[in-house]
């Protein structure tokens, strides 16, 4: 019966050792939030334009960095989640443009934005899939 226990005991502290662990190195990281002060300021002609002449030079100027874009909006996606896209470029078609996927704050809300209108969004550079995108965006005006 004594033996029991001590097994009890045994694998009640490896148990939480491991958890104690995996908490320490699973912990998100927050170091990269939209909320931190911007890195660069950019108008997103310029950024798209420059993800467009050249991509790898690009990634290291701005990839995983917080940025604060300056644009007009060409489109704004709700997705059924609820999240919000804003495609911020020049209005004419074919031109690059910068995908900002808006915060979780931002879900099912009524956005006062509307197309045309001149805005400035902060959030983190993810790379270029077709467009530029950003994530984690908040809005500053």
């Amino acid at each position: 019966m004594q033996l029991r226990s001590i097994y009890g005991i045994s694998i009640l502290l490896f148990l939480l050792t491991g958890l104690l662990i995996s908490g320490t190195f699973c912990r998100q990281n927050t170091a990269t939030s939209p909320l931190a002060k911007a890195d660069v300021l950019v108008n997103a002609a310029d950024l798209a334009a420059s993800f467009d002449s050249n991509e790898v030079f690009s990634d290291s100027l701005y990839l995983y960095k917080v940025l604060s874009v300056r644009g007009m909006i060409k489109k704004i996606l709700e997705k059924q989640s609820g999240n919000y896209v804003i495609s911020l470029g020049d209005l004419l078609p074919g031109k690059p443009v910068v995908d900002c996927h808006l915060d979780s704050i931002y879900n099912r809300q009524v956005l006062y934005l509307k197309n045309g209108d001149s805005v400035t969004i902060r959030g983190t550079c993810a790379g270029r899939l077709l467009n530029v995108i950003l994530i984690q965006c908040i809005i500053e005006k």
